[in-house]
């Protein structure tokens, strides 16, 4: 966002001319396009602290081998607080509503032990290693 002399100059400009950024049409359209630009700066200062918050991460070949992988409840990552589940894991619970005469089907939760559709434990380890392009996430750190 610039250093603390850069925002004192630029709030010193702003304040120098009050008359014309809160009189005029003009200095009014220069202010927003001041606030959008700082707005901006600001939005992209903070993305570069922002990590996603994941409740379900698709477990790769590596994770296993990586000082957060802990086995609780499933396997679990423990930096990014979230499940890891492995391709073709998690079967969808379906709930029906009665509203008229006709049903509907929601979505109750999931069932990540359960496999969504039956394979082989062969093409699910195969779909593990092609993850990430068969590469380690970021975050991986080895045990």
């Amino acid at each position: 966002m610039g250093n603390a002399k850069e925002q004192e100059n630029e709030f010193e400009d702003l304040t120098g001319n009050l008359d014309f950024y809160v009189a005029t049409e003009e200095g009014r359209a220069q202010l927003v396009e001041i606030t959008k630009k700082r707005e901006k700066k600001f939005i992209e200062e903070l993305m570069k602290f922002y990590r996603p918050q994941r409740d379900v991460i698709w477990m790769n070949s590596h994770c296993k081998h990586c000082i957060y992988y802990i086995e609780r409840n499933g396997a679990r990552c423990e930096l990014n607080n979230a499940r890891l589940v492995k391709p073709f894991y998690g079967r969808t619970i379906w709930e029906a509503i009665k509203e008229t005469e006709d049903f509907d089907l929601d979505v109750k939760g999931i069932d990540w032990e359960e496999l969504r559709v039956q394979v082989a434990n062969e093409i699910i380890n195969e779909a593990m290693n092609k993850i990430n392009g068969g590469r380690p996430y970021s975050c991986f750190s080895r045990k």
